[in-house]
């Protein structure tokens, strides 16, 4: 349950940042001229929305950072240490609707003193 809160909220900070990054102006140009770049320098002031953005990008990238950490201090709590493609062989082999082929010690010696035919090569 909480393993897939922290990959949702991991989804989420993954689009934002992209956005954050994506709105940033750069010396060639970005996507804030398209996206109402001009929009953001009025409202933050000239610098203002520069500034803003970069906190948020690092603001973000530190908690995708600890969000990839927690989830990987969780995964290895859960005690498997086999992995999906292990466990999904192991069941199948346990599943195999192929009967189990006997072995010569489990075959019966034959009955009434005769001897097994000779095998020929």
């Amino acid at each position: 349950m909480l393993y897939g809160i922290l990959i949702a909220l991991q989804m989420i900070i993954a689009v934002l940042l992209v956005v954050v990054i994506l709105l940033q102006s750069s010396k060639g140009g970005s996507l804030a001229g398209i996206a109402g770049g001009g929009l953001t320098s009025t409202v933050f002031g000239g610098r203002g929305a520069a500034s803003f953005l970069a906190k948020g990008t690092t603001i973000l990238a530190a908690a995708f950072m600890l969000n990839c950490l927690l989830m990987a201090v969780i995964s290895t709590k859960t005690g498997s240490t086999a992995s999906v493609t292990q466990q999904s062989v192991q069941q199948e082999a346990t599943q195999s609707p192929v009967p189990a082929v006997p072995s010569e010690a489990t075959t019966p010696a034959p009955s009434g003193g005769e001897s097994a035919p000779a095998q020929q090569p």
